[in-house]
This record gives structure tokens, C-alpha cells and sequence, in this order.
């Protein structure tokens, strides 16, 4: 869960730990200094919450920090939950350098390129290339800077090869899915995709 406040375009991080009756409660959001965050009861607070497959956004007033010393916020129960994201996963239009090396029908490998992504989900990726690409034909795509990995290596198929116009030189859209990620990599790549988002989220998540 993020958490935003009036006037602030921050978001920040805490999670959902229980519900009761009426009431939420979220682990206490704390800044990029491990500083914890204090506010008004009654201010209205804006949560976004992703699943794993969907964001959900909606806005609450805080409560208060309960009786007990554990460090919690008590929210009200939301009237309104909204669904911004119907698709499996979150795919986010983003700029990312990554590697590229086709498989050849004979299972040999190609030599890598370098080019970059145009958007990135948790089950594909597409990116741009100066030749075509076999629709199911095979591809390995690295990507780096994936948080708490680094370098991953995820092997894809192509379900997609459209011609396009950039900056006046045709170009090849491709669209892969992922047929080869085990879980752990798949989560972390959501995470990265999450953390790509939330840069978004302050201009406008309707806007994905």
C-alpha cells in the first residue's frame, strides 16, 4: 500500500494488517528517513494498494494510532474502492535499457542487442528493434537494476511484430511473453514495475 497526504505529491509505504469491523489498519507509513508520519485525526488520506494483479486506489480518514504501543494507523473503512487495473498484470510505458539475443530456429543463440523497452509488465515486455522478429519465435531479454536481484534473465516468446515510424526510420515493434520466469523473479519484477509506477502515480494514475 502507498499512502499520500493532502498537499503532499510523496507517496509512502505501508501495508494493510488487519481489518475491523469498520476500521482498517495500516502498518504507520514512515518517509525515505525512517521517520514516522504524523497527522491530524480526520485528515483525509489517499491509499493506493496493488494485489499483485490490480492497483486499487481510494481515500480514507485517518483515525487515530490505536491505544497500543504497535505502531499503526486506524483508517476508516473506505465507501469507495477504485479498479484501475483489469489487466493479469500492470503493464507500465517505460524506457528501460535491455538485452536482447534471438533464438534461432536451431536453438542456437544469436548475438545480443542492445536496445530499450517501451513498456514492461510482470508478463512481457515489448521493445523496439531494427529487424523483424518471427511471430513465436523464441528470445532472451535481460534487463538489470530489478530490485533485490539486479540482472535477470528471462527467456520469451514473440506474439507480436508491428512496423513503425520513429523519428523518420522504420523500426519493429516487438511484444513478447514471458514462458520461462519462476515466481520469486516474477514478484520482484512487479516490484520494479510497482516502483516505476509510483513515479507516475504523482502525474496522474488515470492516466496509465
Amino acid at each position: 500500500m502507498e499512502v499520500s497526504l493532502p498537499g503532499d505529491n510523496h507517496a509512502y509505504s505501508s501495508m494493510l494488517e488487519d481489518i475491523k469491523g469498520h476500521t482498517l489498519v495500516l502498518d504507520l507509513p514512515v518517509d525515505e528517513n525512517h521517520v514516522k508520519l504524523t497527522v491530524e485525526p480526520g485528515t483525509v488520506i489517499s491509499c493506493k494498494v496493488f494485489d499483485g494483479r490490480c492497483f486499487y486506489k481510494f481515500n480514507t480518514a485517518y483515525r487515530d494510532g490505536g491505544e497500543d504501543d504497535i505502531p499503526v494507523w486506524y483508517v476508516d473503512m473506505p465507501a469507495r474502492v477504485q479498479k484501475i487495473q483489469y489487466r493479469e498484470f500492470v503493464r507500465v510505458k517505460t524506457n528501460q535499457t535491455v538485452v536482447v539475443r534471438p533464438i534461432r530456429s536451431d536453438g542456437t543463440i544469436e548475438p545480443m542487442i542492445i536496445t530499450s523497452t517501451q513498456d514492461l509488465s510482470g508478463s512481457g515486455i515489448c521493445f523496439l528493434l531494427n529487424r523483424p522478429l518471427a511471430l513465436g519465435s523464441k528470445v532472451s531479454v535481460e534487463l538489470d537494476n530489478v530490485p533485490d536481484i539486479g540482472l535477470v534473465q528471462i527467456m520469451s516468446k514473440v506474439v507480436r511484430c508491428v512496423e513503425v515510424a520513429v523519428n523518420g526510420e522504420i523500426k519493429y515493434q516487438i511484444a513478447a511473453e514471458y514462458v520461462s520466469v519462476n515466481r520469486k523473479v516474477q514478484d520482484k519484477l512487479v516490484k520494479l514495475i510497482f516502483c516505476l509506477q509510483r513515479d507516475g502515480l504523482a502525474k496522474g494514475i488515470d492516466d496509465l
